[in-house]
């Protein structure tokens, strides 16, 4: 009988502590932290990664076919002038030296035939026309001179000869002398048609030798103009041949201050002549690319203005930027590939000096405008249910899912719009269900 009463002092016992101990939730309800409905200023701001890209790139070109006989440049590297970057071949430089010598000798050929036009076979042929040209224009002026004359001396003969054959009727003269004076008028009229004749054809003569002249002047020209056309090209091969000639006998040096952002060629490499070796950013004028969640995409905007943040030895670093570009669509991410994560994406340029270069990792603090003050609560109080967003709020010590309207968001906290001010919310709903018996922790 005593072990009964013994074991029931036990288990009594035993059921006071739990209730005391383990058994507090039950009682007071399950200790969760909340947060209030308050009215605060809603800025949009998000931090993100991001990566440094070069801005301007100023490429580094050969004008040589060139053959590479070493290279010193390596990606991501500082340089400032005159560092060496790569070194070319020697064969690269004789060869150039040869064609230099042909491009020398076909410059002094040319400039001989050149000069060879004034006083070439052309030259003395258009001579010879311009001479006949003039001749002929003397001799169709004198032509016309002694065509009036002639054209007088055909009217005497004939009333000559009509005199002389009224006279004979008149037996004022011979059968003889009468013929005679219509045999002078005759040869009159005979002359003077071959000087018209004679003065056609000097005239068509004339006017096809012009055309002949013109004709040949003009080929003269062409020759001429060909030559020096060919001269110039050749002088601008020299000067080409001869800059291929000074770069190709010393190590490529930088040209200015920067970040090598690429490395085209590699060592026992043939380049092309206007081919390109490499590219640096100059320094400073590096861009940052971020990459910004879908359901933030609301934070960046053209024109924001950005913090980015980096690291190095001497600690954490900051720069002011401006957001310049924001993608339209949705994109896979390039920072973290492979994970399937649509992301929207941006480009931040820095204001001012940076030490920034290619490659850096940072992070970018992405303000835009102040909405004012609203009610807020905390994003991460909030649940998405079929479309449809709920909190907790603490009535009476009990969790009630309250269905809220949200306006203004951030990345960081909501705009409720059926909530009065100074509501209590569960700030982890997952920690709760609805109606269950709740103990505020403050």
């Amino acid at each position: 009988m005593k072990k009964v009463v013994l074991g029931t002092g036990i288990m009594a016992l035993l059921l006071m502590g739990m209730v005391l101990g383990g058994g507090k939730e039950l009682i007071g309800g399950k200790p969760i932290r909340v947060e209030k409905v308050e009215r605060k200023n809603l800025g949009e701001m998000g931090v993100f990664g991001g990566i440094v890209a070069p801005g301007d790139v100023v490429p580094v070109y050969i004008e040589a076919p060139a053959l590479i006989e070493s290279i010193s440049a390596r990606e991501g590297q500082i340089v400032k002038p005159g560092d060496k970057l790569m070194v070319f071949s020697q064969k690269s430089v004789i060869e150039n030296d040869r064609e230099l010598k042909a491009n020398e000798l076909d410059i002094k050929d040319t400039e001989l035939r050149i000069v060879d036009l004034n006083s070439g076979s052309l030259k003395l042929e258009l001579d010879n026309r311009l001479l006949e040209i003039k001749n002929l224009e003397e001799k169709i002026r004198g032509y016309n001179r002694k065509l009036p004359v002639l054209g007088e001396e055909v009217k005497t003969f004939k009333s000559k000869a009509k005199a002389y054959m009224e006279l004979l009727s008149k037996d004022g003269v011979s059968t003889t002398e009468a013929n005679h004076a219509m045999t002078d008028a005759n040869k009159k009229e005979v002359e003077l048609e071959d000087l018209r004749t004679e003065l056609e054809l000097a005239r068509q003569k004339y006017e096809l030798m012009v055309i002949s002249y013109e004709s040949l002047k003009r080929e003269l020209n062409i020759n001429e103009a060909q030559l020096k056309s060919q001269y110039e090209k050749l002088k601008l091969t020299n000067e080409i041949l001869t800059r291929r000639e000074e770069q190709l006998k010393k190590p490529l040096e930088a040209p200015i201050s920067g970040v090598i952002t690429k490395v085209d060629v590699k060592e026992g490499s043939l380049t092309q002549g206007g081919e390109r070796l490499l590219a640096i950013s100059p320094m400073g004028e590096s861009i940052v690319k971020v990459e910004v969640p879908l359901y933030e995409a609301s934070t960046i905007k053209i024109g924001d203005k950005a913090r980015v943040i980096s690291w190095d030895m001497d600690g954490e670093k900051s720069y002011l930027g401006e957001v310049i570009e924001v993608s339209s669509v949705a994109q896979e991410s390039e920072l973290n590939p492979g994970k399937n994560n649509k992301v929207i994406s941006g480009e931040i340029r820095i204001i001012g000096e940076n030490k920034l270069n290619p490659g850096f990792l940072v992070d970018v603090e992405i303000r835009g405008k102040d909405r004012g003050s609203l009610l807020l609560v905390n994003s991460f109080s909030v649940i998405d249910e079929d479309g449809k967003n709920y909190v907790y709020v603490i009535e009476k010590g009990k969790a009630i899912k309250t269905l809220v309207n949200i306006g203004a968001k951030t990345g960081s906290a909501y705009e409720v719009l059926n909530l009065p001010e100074g509501s209590e919310i569960a700030l982890n709903p997952f920690k709760v269900s609805n109606g269950e018996r709740v103990k505020v922790i403050r």
